[in-house]
Order: C-alpha cells, then structure tokens, then sequence
C-alpha cells in the first residue's frame, strides 16, 4: 500500500462508521488528499481566534442558530460559491436531507431528496482540501454524489470518541526513511479534545468552522434519521443564511460540547448493525 493510501485508511479506519455500505450517504471515498499533506506545514487555524474581516456564516435553523467563520484563503471556490448561494437566498428554507446521528447533518440541496446541488456554471467544484483545515466538531464540508468535488451541499460534522488505540496507530504511521512520526501530536490531540470524524479527512472540502451555538448544532446532529435513506425523522431545516464578517466582541466563540460524541461502544454496535443489513443483503441476492 503506498503512502497516500496507508494514511488515508488509517485515518479512515479509526471510526470506519464513515464507510458503512448502506448506512451512510459519506461511505466509499476513493478520492483523499492526505498524500499530498505536509505536516510540517500544518497551522490548525479553527483553533484559533478569527481574523478581524474573516467571513462569517450566520445560519438560522428552525431549532435555533449557528455561527461559522468561512476560510477563503484555504478554500476559495467552495467559498465563493457558498457566499453566492447565500447572498440569492438559495438555502433559505432548506432542508437537511440526510443525517448519521452524531456525525453529520447534510443541507443545501436544490431537490428535498438531497440528489442535486448548483453551482454558477452547472459543474462540480473541485476538492479544496488544506492541511490547515480538519473535519472537527462543527466544521463545514463541501459534498456532492461526484467524489472529490463538492457544489451548494454541505454538511456539518459531528464526533466520534477518540481511543488510546486509535491514537497509537496515530502515532505508528511513520516516515518509511526517517522513522519520525508523521502526524503531528498537535492534531491527534485536537482530535481527541475538540471532537473529529477523522474518516473524513482528505476526502472533503472543510470551508468553515462553527463559533457559536454548539448546542443547536448538537440538536441537529443527534435527531435520529431513517435507516433506509437517512432522512431526519424530524423537521429540519435552514431558514435563513446571513453574511457578516468577523470582528473582535462581535460574536461569541464557544469551545465545543465535548461530551457529545458517539462512544465507541455506539460505533461498534452500528456497525454490527451495518454487517448484518449486508448480510442479509448478500444472503437474499445469493437466493434469488
């Protein structure tokens, strides 16, 4: 397995609800970006304080409203495209067509089926992704049906618990020639305190950063969704979209709601969940 692929399945692998074969719209990204990372480059720039002028997402939902800086720097198009779409008041009224509980919570679809998005010139915006930007609790990721590019669908990211193992095999992936560790503590321990779905990592476009109103984000991200298709059970929805951009003592930082993620108790259990639907699945064809 070369370098690219190593990395990318270990991160892949530390929570592998992300690949769940007919439990998630997220699974089977071939697509990843980490092979092309320098970690001695790295700035993890959602631990930081914004900028004075940085963008800014004001998002009100139907259960309450979230604040997220958006990172033109790192992301430009994704960017750009998300602000136009705002601006014409495309995601006001727009549901949240998919949801894994916990995880991810999927808006800005152009059909209530969550099957097509926009974009200016009708084609898909290539993945933007940064060693700067992680899929912690409550980053913004770009999503499309095409792997590797995104258009006006988003999603918000939820945790997942983040064990001793997971974070030794962190720390084993070495450098072939040096033997250094490559992934830096720094992240592995962001990880671990802010909360991540590490699987998501390199195959996504992370844009934007929640600042406030973590505990809306939870009450979306912990709705419970039907199995068949992830639709929420519940009725939620974008009802307004509002651009700002950052100044100092204009909007509240949070630190994030850190004993809400899925246990690994929880993980495991849906994934035997996942293995016995294909099971099942498999056993039927074979019949028929």
């Amino acid at each position: 397995m070369n370098i690219k692929r190593k990395l990318a399945a270990i991160l892949a692998g530390i929570t592998a609800i992300t690949a769940f074969s007919g439990c998630s719209m997220l699974g089977g990204q071939t697509t990843n970006a980490l092979g092309s990372y320098d970690f001695t480059e790295m700035n993890l720039v959602q631990l930081d304080k914004p900028a004075d002028g940085q963008d800014v997402a004001v998002i009100e939902t139907n259960v309450g409203t979230i604040t997220a800086v958006l990172y033109a720097e790192f992301a430009p198009n994704t960017v750009a495209n998300f602000k136009k779409r705002a601006e014409e008041g495309f995601y006001d009224g727009k549901p949240f067509f998919a949801l894994q509980k916990g995880i991810y919570a999927i808006t800005g679809a152009s059909n209530d089926e969550g099957t097509e998005g926009i974009t200016d010139d009708g084609k898909y915006i290539e993945n933007e992704c940064s060693v700067n930007l992680w899929p912690f609790k409550g980053a913004l990721l770009g999503y499309s049906t095409q792997q590797g590019y995104s258009d006006s669908r988003f999603f918000f990211t939820g945790a997942l618990e983040i064990t001793e193992e997971n974070k030794k095999e962190l720390r084993g992936y070495t450098n072939q020639e040096t033997s250094a560790q490559v992934i830096p503590e720094e992240l592995i321990t962001a990880f671990e305190k802010r909360g991540s779905v590490p699987g998501f990592a390199g195959a996504y476009t992370v844009f934007g950063q929640v600042i406030n109103g973590f505990d809306v984000l939870d009450k979306i991200l912990w709705t419970d969704s039907d199995k068949s298709n992830m639709k929420p059970l519940e009725d939620l929805k974008i009802v307004k979209v509002t651009l700002d951009t950052y100044k100092d003592g204009k909007f509240a930082i949070e630190e994030p709601t850190s004993d809400k993620y899925l246990s690994a108790e929880e993980i495991a259990k849906i994934q035997n969940e996942s293995n016995s639907t294909t099971s099942s699945v498999t056993e039927t064809a074979s019949a028929n």
